[in-house]
């Protein structure tokens, strides 16, 4: 889901094993998004509802495990990947809205609903984007610092971070106070996170069935959670009564389950071929076609049917194609998006951003 269109440094190369993790991630998105916004959690069948509630706590592992890719690499700023996040961004927040207003798919899309879309980091409902793109402008002295850190110093600042953004509102049912301030420092824990197991490899780092069983052991607890809340909302009423809290993603639960998934691919040895490359660099494009607010009730109740589905026999049979069919869609609308305007935008701009990287780096020294 990272739109990483400048040339890329050294430490920053594509590596088969990470960019097979961001497809999976994208997929957990994808399912979470599908059981989320068709309702199906609250299915009355028995068998579908607990799908629907694994499907739903992997959400969450996905975007944690994406912003640790960014970390793992200890990608620097670069101009014109915040550029190009912006673009993308606004390119399919307000070409969505005008596509759905001029065919007439949507009927209460108004010069406002426009405009609100225009204005998509201070009105967007990309929350994912907006933090993002804060991380990323933040680089210039996060990347540095990060990379500076010794052993030492790196753990203790992982210790710190873990007690205070994890472990004590885990432990004391804690919503936080101020969303964005929450999320933003929750994504610079997680570069400093996925940094470290790039710059300090460990032992139990290379060992798989322990990352494999623990992914399947803390997701296993999230959903189950979910499914125990039901019968016991009282105990959740500190947050708002959500019995979907373990699953948060920055709880204790969802921390581990999104660290033994990271490595677990962080351990595998892919070769980086064209197809799973192209496949991943659309994850982006992928997360900002399908979770636009004007198409979400149409891909999921009206299109994909999922509410109809989660009531009957073959719900583990849309839940496993559905995900993978619309991103394969979206990928084909990402691509064709890149070969049409990005590369000739690219062409104009790199001159330009080139310029400003050049001279942060000089400063940097």
């Amino acid at each position: 889901m990272t739109a990483d269109r400048a040339p890329l440094p050294p430490e920053t190369r594509r590596q088969g094993n990470i960019e097979l993790l961001r497809i999976i991630c994208m997929l957990l998105i994808l399912a979470h998004h599908m059981v989320y916004h068709s309702a199906a959690m609250q299915t009355g069948h028995e068998t579908n509802r607990v799908i629907a509630r694994f499907l739903f706590a992997g959400g969450m592992t996905g975007v944690n495990c994406f912003v640790m890719i960014t970390g793992y690499f200890l990608a620097p700023f670069r101009a014109k990947r915040l550029i190009f996040i912006l673009l993308e961004t606004l390119f399919y927040s307000v070409g969505i809205t005008l596509a759905l207003w001029l065919t007439g798919l949507r009927k209460d899309v108004t010069w406002d609903t426009v405009k609100n879309a225009a204005l998509v980091i201070s009105r967007s409902p990309y929350w994912f984007v907006v933090m993002y793109a804060g991380l990323t402008a933040v680089l210039p002295l996060l990347q540095p610092a990060v990379k500076r850190l010794g052993r030492n110093a790196h753990r203790w600042v992982l210790i710190l971070g873990t007690l205070y953004l994890c472990v004590i509102p885990t432990l004391t049912f804690q919503s936080p106070a101020s969303q964005f301030f929450h999320q933003i420092t929750w994504f610079f824990y997680l570069y400093t996170l996925g940094a470290y197991f790039k710059k300090f490899p460990f032992r139990l780092a290379r060992c798989l069935p322990l990352h494999g069983a623990v992914f399947l052991l803390m997701i296993s607890f999230m959903a189950l959670s979910t499914l125990w809340g039901d019968q016991h909302a009282e105990l959740f009423q500190r947050v708002g009564s959500r019995q979907n809290f373990f699953a948060d993603k920055n709880t204790i639960p969802q921390l581990l389950c999104s660290c033994a998934l990271f490595l677990f691919f962080a351990g595998l040895r892919i070769k980086l071929y064209k197809p799973l490359l192209a496949l991943s660099s659309a994850s982006f494009g992928v997360y900002l076609i399908h979770d636009h607010g004007l198409l979400r009730s149409f891909i999921w109740r009206d299109w994909g049917q999922v509410w109809q589905s989660a009531q009957g026999e073959k719900f583990l049979l849309t839940a496993l194609l559905l995900p993978a069919g619309l991103y394969l869609a979206c990928v084909l609308i990402d691509l064709l998006r890149k070969y049409l305007l990005e590369r000739p935008i690219l062409k104009w701009i790199s001159p330009l951003t080139d310029k400003l990287d050049g001279w942060l780096e000089k400063k940097e020294a």
